[in-house]
């Protein structure tokens, strides 16, 4: 791992700023991270905050689109933005010595963008494109459904785009009353990671950002956890079923996060991992298989995700389930706990490699912690974890009442009848119960 140095400043308006130079590099990412994402909207106007995220691209009264486009690719550079759940991030990257310009140009966006009327009437019609698009990708369309069944009925488990709906009635007013009331100096991190000086930042940011020093205003969110998850399918006359199945966790500063790592690898992290011998390999059921996860603010989720042929849906979902309840009753041997690790810990110090994962750590970190943890004290939690922790968090949420399933593809609902629902949950097991964080 090179050597770096992490800065963090609280400017005078409420805004954090985080760095971690590395003397070594000659690029820099940064990105402007906004506190707000598609959880905290209200159902009658979901999707604004990505459809914000689309139209401060749209012009500032110093530049329109095209010259906002063409800034920094002139350059070498990258630009770009993402909305998810919690967030809103606007990102750069570029050669060290062209910081004042991706400083200069994301000041810009974010904080003086004039949202044209006319261009949100356009926006309206290409992110209704966009949902289309998801619509009919069904790998895509079973995890916004997967989120759904997850958290039925609350607005985490929206997609965050939205719907056709809310979005046709999105209104310039709507947006800049929106922005208005989140995208204040308390909302905002900035970080920075690679060839960049802390102190040359804080300048520029000084001299590009502008924004009110009003705090915000409280945003009230419900906690999702305690709801009930569903099982659901979107029948399509398609020559596969997509399959994603999972049940909710607990938030980003929770601790059991580290041997839920460690369950998402040994499942599916790999073509070593039991799921894909075992579904893929061994029995042939599936071409792709893997376990993913997420932690937020108050809670988070494992899944996994496969496609299949329909006629051997509920073999492939059964053997996932079985490998589920495996996981919570036979622990992991030493050799394979150690295997894990390794990989673990290895795909940590790659994934350091890159500038951008570094800017994307720090300001997670500082979102949900408000402090950074070095790697070193990642790796010295993972390998804390023993073969019993790794068998407990199994236990507390590999269960059948916790579990959400979500299909599309050519069957129906009749499915979730011939479905062994005992199998992640095997004979003389014990369930217990899950604390959300």
């Amino acid at each position: 791992m090179s050597n770096s140095f992490i800065e963090k400043t609280v400017m005078k308006n409420g805004l954090r700023v985080v760095t971690e130079s590395l003397p070594t590099h000659h690029s820099v990412a940064l990105g402007v991270w906004v506190d707000v994402g598609s959880r905290y909207e209200p159902d009658a106007i979901a999707g604004t905050s990505h459809f914000l995220e689309h139209m401060v691209f749209k012009g500032t009264p110093s530049r329109n689109a095209a010259d906002i486009a063409l800034y920094l690719e002139r350059l070498g550079g990258v630009l770009n933005a993402f909305t998810s759940r919690e967030h809103t991030c606007y990102h750069a990257r570029v050669l060290d010595e062209h910081l004042p310009e991706a400083v200069s140009l994301l000041g810009d966006i974010v904080s003086r963008p004039t949202l044209p009327s006319r261009e949100v009437v356009k926006e309206r019609g290409v992110i209704c494109e966009e949902i289309k698009d998801t619509d009919d990708t069904p790998n895509e369309a079973v995890h916004d459904l997967y989120t759904d069944s997850l958290w039925p009925g609350h607005a985490i488990g929206r997609p965050i785009m939205g719907s056709l709906e809310t979005v046709s009635s999105m209104t310039r007013k709507t947006l800049a009353d929106y922005r208005r009331r989140h995208y204040t100096a308390d909302r905002l991190v900035v970080s920075a990671s690679g060839g960049v000086s802390h102190k040359k930042l804080l300048n520029l940011l000084k001299k590009n950002f502008e924004f009110p020093d009003t705090p915000s205003q409280p945003v009230a969110t419900e906690s999702p956890n305690g709801m009930p998850p569903k099982r659901q399918v979107k029948t399509r006359k398609i020559n596969q079923t997509h399959v994603c199945l999972g049940v909710p966790t607990w938030a980003f500063r929770d601790e059991r996060r580290y041997p839920l790592l460690l369950a998402n690898s040994i499942l599916g992290g790999g073509m070593s991992s039991r799921l894909f011998q075992t579904v893929r390999e061994k029995r042939g059921l599936v071409y792709t298989i893997f376990a993913f996860h997420d932690f937020m603010s108050d809670t988070g989720h494992f899944g996994v995700y496969f496609a299949c042929d329909p006629k051997q849906t509920v073999n492939a979902i059964e053997l996932t389930l079985k490998e589920l309840g495996r996981m919570a009753t036979k622990p992991v041997t030493a050799t394979e706990l150690d295997n894990i690790k390794s990989q673990l810990k290895g795909n940590m110090v790659l994934g350091l490699e890159s500038t951008q994962a570094r800017m994307h750590r720090l300001a997670r970190h500082e979102l949900y912690l408000g402090e950074h943890i070095p790697v070193e004290q990642t790796m010295k939690a993972v390998d804390r974890v023993t073969g019993k922790d790794i068998v407990d968090i199994a236990r507390q949420v590999f269960s059948p009442d916790q579990l959400a399933l979500s299909i599309v593809g050519p069957i129906t609902d009749e499915i979730f009848d011939h479905i062994d629902w005992s199998k992640i949950r095997p004979k003389g097991s014990r369930s217990r119960s899950r604390s959300a964080a």
